[in-house]
């Protein structure tokens, strides 16, 4: 069979290949927001772990900006991940149920607007989507082939999850979840599959286990601590119960829904059953979370193909074949308007806020460089990651240390002891300046934008630094 036939015979090609380059193309113009900029710091210094979360996410970086640092190829792997995982979602359906439903799952995978457009941000959640993608697609190869090696490929990408992102724990105990729903998954427990997908899980995630147990379990307590002490509220639960299927396609939720319908009254179907399950032990989690603290958009984001599947099954049948039609139209036309969005916003009007994060960096640099010359500092001190991050890619060859959280930075920068220091405040924070410099001097407000704007204004002070290895942020 030729490229050309093998081409044609890919569902919706023209439409997912019309998307894909928007993707590209919005990938390549809109500027990186600092926390893509953080990770890209990140990946300027290879490890096997990081404060906030684990390193996969500056790996797929590092492995692109080789190249060059430009956004587009900060944001590759991410945007190519998603081509990856239409395939995973498509031969799932496939595998387990049958075509209609393979291609349906796969037109309403970009539909999904947290995945549709969150794939060209460069964060850990896409890797973390992939490798969830991954382990679903071997559960459901060992499911239709019923051979038990698909346990140790499952327990690869279930391991390699965890150096995606800690919410990938929740796939493990997905699939216990699945044991307890349906019984004849549970004869595999009196194989040696199962236990050993377990190691080859635990081999996977080794890495960085082993540098955190170095580096005193630090992104497991920044991870695991956040509700650490916090009382009981009701004040999320609302946003996270609309949120989360505005997030997903309002109208793909309606289907899941009759997906778990169609799983109740055919609960001796075990690949449906697998469906229900795996997302289980992650929704329960964020029921308690939601209840102490707000839940971020973005952290259900691996259950969501899972969920495009059921809901793609839960579309099976008669009823409501008119509705059918909607999801696709409303999900990929909004993507489509928000890639143009990014895509065009550099020509835009400028805006503060969040719509603003990507805009007025280069701006911002040039105007910092100027300061560092008629000062005659040094060096340039930050008192924020996003500041650190942004700062560092835009103006490489400029020694910028950041001092508060130093946690966040775990290689070797040691700060000009004795020499000026320029030191970029933003206006958002407010650091005990005092407890790290003396001879302190206010030189002055720039701004990335031009509307004035707490995320937008940088205050620019002189100092010289007490110690090496302060923190404006300590308490001590």
């Amino acid at each position: 069979m030729s490229l050309i036939d093998r081409l044609s015979r890919i569902p919706y090609l023209p439409l997912l290949a019309g998307v894909m380059v928007l993707r590209l193309i919005a990938a390549g113009c809109a500027g990186l927001v600092p926390d893509e900029t953080y990770y890209w710091l990140w990946a300027q210094h290879p490890a096997f772990g990081y404060y906030d979360h684990p390193p996969m996410v500056a790996w797929w970086i590092g492995a692109f900006t080789g190249l060059s640092d430009a956004a587009l190829f900060v944001r590759l792997p991410f945007v190519l991940s998603f081509v990856v995982l239409n395939w995973l979602i498509y031969d799932t359906g496939r595998t387990l149920f049958s075509e209609g439903v393979a291609r349906r799952a796969l037109l309403w995978l970009n539909a999904c607007l947290l995945l549709s457009i969150g794939s060209v941000v460069a964060t850990p959640d896409p890797p973390s989507v992939l490798m969830w993608g991954f382990g679903l697609w071997a559960l459901g190869k060992l499911q239709a082939t019923n051979k038990g090696h698909w346990w140790l490929v499952f327990g690869l990408f279930a391991g390699l999850g965890i150096e995606a992102k800690y919410t990938n724990f929740f796939l493990g105990l997905g699939v216990l979840a699945w044991f307890v729903l349906d019984k004849p998954a549970r004869k595999w427990l009196l194989t040696p599959w199962p236990w050993l997908g377990g190691g080859v899980a635990l081999t996977a995630m080794a890495p960085n286990l082993v540098w955190n147990a170095q580096h005193h379990w630090i992104t497991f307590a920044k991870q695991f601590g956040r509700i650490e002490g916090a009382h009981l509220t009701a004040q999320y639960l609302l946003e996270f119960l609309i949120s989360q299927p505005l997030l997903l396609n309002p109208l793909v939720f309606v289907f899941v829904v009759l997906g778990v319908k169609a799983w109740r009254k055919q609960r001796d179907n075990s690949p449906l059953t697998l469906l229900v399950a795996l997302p289980l032990p992650l929704i329960a989690y964020m029921l308690v979370h939601v209840f102490h603290d707000r839940i971020q958009g973005n952290w259900p984001a691996p259950i969501f193909p899972g969920l495009v599947l059921l809901a793609a099954i839960g579309a099976e049948g008669g009823r409501f074949g008119w509705a059918r039609k909607w999801p696709a139209p409303l999900g990929v036309g909004v993507s489509v308007i928000a890639l143009l969005l990014m895509a065009l916003s550099p020509v835009l009007p400028q805006q503060s806020g969040t719509a603003g994060l990507g805009l007025g960096w280069e701006k911002l640099t040039y105007a910092i460089h100027d300061k560092v010359s008629e000062t005659d500092s040094k060096w340039i001190a930050t008192t924020d990651y996003n500041t650190q991050g942004e700062l560092s890619l835009h103006m490489p060859d400029t020694s910028i240390i950041g001092m508060a959280e130093r946690d966040r930075y775990n290689w070797p920068a040691s700060p000009a002891m004795g020499k000026k220091a320029l030191i970029v405040v933003n206006a958002s924070h407010t650091p005990n300046l005092t407890r790290c410099f003396t001879d302190l001097r206010n030189v002055g407000t720039v701004s990335r934008l031009k509307k004035p704007g707490r995320k937008s204004d940088f205050q620019l002070y002189t100092g010289l630094l007490k110690s090496a290895d302060c923190d404006v942020n300590s308490l001590d």
